[in-house]
């Protein structure tokens, strides 16, 4: 009798499950990362094909070297350097006039007169203005600067009494662009010049 009550003691109960078929939750995270190691496996091995095969696809551009001429020195005479000017340099650059120097009627040169100009009207670049029109005319302009103030309204002209046959010719070329005040042969010559022309404001 006691072998009997045994064995009912040792028999399994009909609901009874083994524990050695059930997932536990440590089984399913462990094939999560499995799965997550062969993703990551397998991208990296499609991206190693991909930029294998781009590289294949490139050109080897080969950089040559490029070679350098050694320049050996010659036995070439030094140039002297002379210290007296030649006879065709010119202290001033002058631009050639754009019409003959030598007016038609009176048969003057233009050329053999020497202006200074002066800016008498205070505006900026007056005087250069007034000297590119003379020397495109093919008149001297020997130098260019300030008056002594800037209230001239009109344009004076001087010249040296020995340059006095210019002064019609001189005050005929400039009335064209400028109001013409005084015109005189009165003027005591400087060092290189022989007519002022002194810009007024009109």
């Amino acid at each position: 009798m006691e072998e009997e009550e045994k064995e009912e003691i040792f028999q399994s109960p009909p609901n009874f499950e083994s524990r050695l078929g059930r997932t536990g939750p440590d089984s399913s995270a462990k094939r999560y990362i499995i799965v997550i190691v062969i993703i990551v496996v397998l991208v990296i091995v499609i991206l190693g094909i991909f930029k294998f095969a781009s590289n294949s696809g490139r050109k080897k551009v080969e950089i040559t070297p490029t070679p350098t001429q050694e320049v050996l020195p010659t036995d070439t005479p030094t140039p002297e350097v002379s210290t007296t000017p030649s006879p065709t340099e010119k202290l001033t650059a002058t631009p050639k006039p754009s019409v003959n120097p030598i007016d038609k009627t009176s048969g003057l040169d233009r050329s053999k007169l020497s202006i200074h100009v002066l800016n008498g009207n205070g505006t900026a670049g007056a005087s250069k203005k007034a000297a590119d029109l003379l020397e495109g005319l093919g008149y001297n302009v020997t130098e260019t600067s300030n008056a002594d103030n800037f209230n001239y309204d009109k344009t004076v002209i001087q010249l040296t009494s020995e340059k006095s046959d210019y002064l019609a010719l001189l005050k005929k070329d400039l009335s064209g662009t400028y109001t013409i005040g005084t015109a005189s042969a009165d003027l005591t010559g400087g060092s290189n010049y022989n007519a002022v022309v002194t810009i007024g404001k009109q």
